[in-house]
């Protein structure tokens, strides 16, 4: 029999998240500020909460994939919120990015009602999470880690614990500046591909066999060469927002990051031009907003 569990924020990582969690046999009550968006999940078992509160109640651990901080604001203190419902036994696990300070608050605030916190971040996009293949990247006791890595590996193929509440995070956001850089290095190597007239097919095969390899260059080449309006899960938009966390977390290390700022100003330049809700590899087009390509 599976683990009575809620889950927050339901949407395009943690719809597929909390999927998994169902398909193997784990009873999911499940909160969204927009029911309409989890009616899958419902079709195919899952409970529906009027509140995080009482997504909480029962759940052995209730897991959060919230966007930001005022999403966090809403479902964990908000009225009827998940830290006025958790108590001993209990664990919380957020998935979200958010500011590696305040999943320290929340885990302060959860162990005064007795429950637990973990901060889990998660890399690999929303194709490796129906696929259960995700990378947690864990901040908390390792004990409580312990005891929630059966559920966790419904969708993370590794789990690395990192250190205590808000490591997780923090490496999180050292592995959004490497993606950061890898996409702006990535757009410029689109850019000149299309300006060389090179095939991107063989080109993209090529470069992928050698030291410029990346999953941001396999992700972007050839995307970055064909305009695409097509709806993104991972938008240059979201990317800029995670991007304001990098750079306090270094401004609070005394670190400057030369390279990574320029990534961060070309975001902000293309979010400037509308294109926040495009997808990653249309970063591009700052370059050339032409880009075309004689190949498919």
């Amino acid at each position: 029999m599976g683990t009575r569990v809620g889950f927050v924020g339901a949407g395009a990582m943690g719809l597929p998240m909390a999927r998994r969690l169902l398909d193997q046999g784990h009873a999911v009550t499940v909160y969204a500020r927009t029911p309409a968006k989890v009616v899958s999940l419902l079709d195919s078992g899952a409970t529906l909460a009027a509140s995080p509160a009482e997504a909480a109640a029962g759940s052995v651990v209730v897991f959060g994939c919230l966007r930001d901080e005022q999403a966090i604001a809403d479902v964990y203190v908000g009225e009827r919120g998940l830290l006025g419902a958790v108590g001993p036994g209990q664990t919380l696990v957020e998935h979200g990015t958010i500011a590696p300070d305040l999943a320290r608050s929340l885990a302060e605030r959860a162990a005064e009602r007795g429950a637990a916190f973990l901060d889990v971040p998660v890399t690999g996009g929303p194709q490796r999470a129906r696929e259960g293949s995700l990378t947690g990247l864990a901040g908390g006791s390792a004990d409580r880690l312990a005891a929630v890595l059966p559920l966790l590996r419904a969708y993370c193929g590794e789990v690395f614990h990192v250190g205590p509440v808000g490591g997780g995070l923090e490496l999180k956001l050292v592995n959004q500046l490497l993606v950061s850089v890898h996409i702006a290095a990535a757009a410029e190597a689109a850019a000149l591909i299309a300006r060389l007239g090179l095939d991107p097919a063989p080109t993209k095969q090529a470069l992928m066999s050698g030291w410029a390899a990346s999953t941001m260059l396999d992700y972007c080449i050839p995307a970055a060469l064909t305009a695409d309006a097509t709806a993104s899960a991972a938008t240059i938009g979201g990317m800029a927002e995670v991007q304001g966390l990098v750079a306090d977390l270094a401004t609070s290390s005394d670190l400057s990051l030369p390279v990574f700022a320029a990534a961060q100003d070309l975001f902000t330049a293309r979010v400037a031009a509308g294109a926040a809700v495009a997808d990653l590899s249309q970063v591009a087009r700052a370059y050339d907003p032409s880009l075309t390509t004689k190949a498919s």
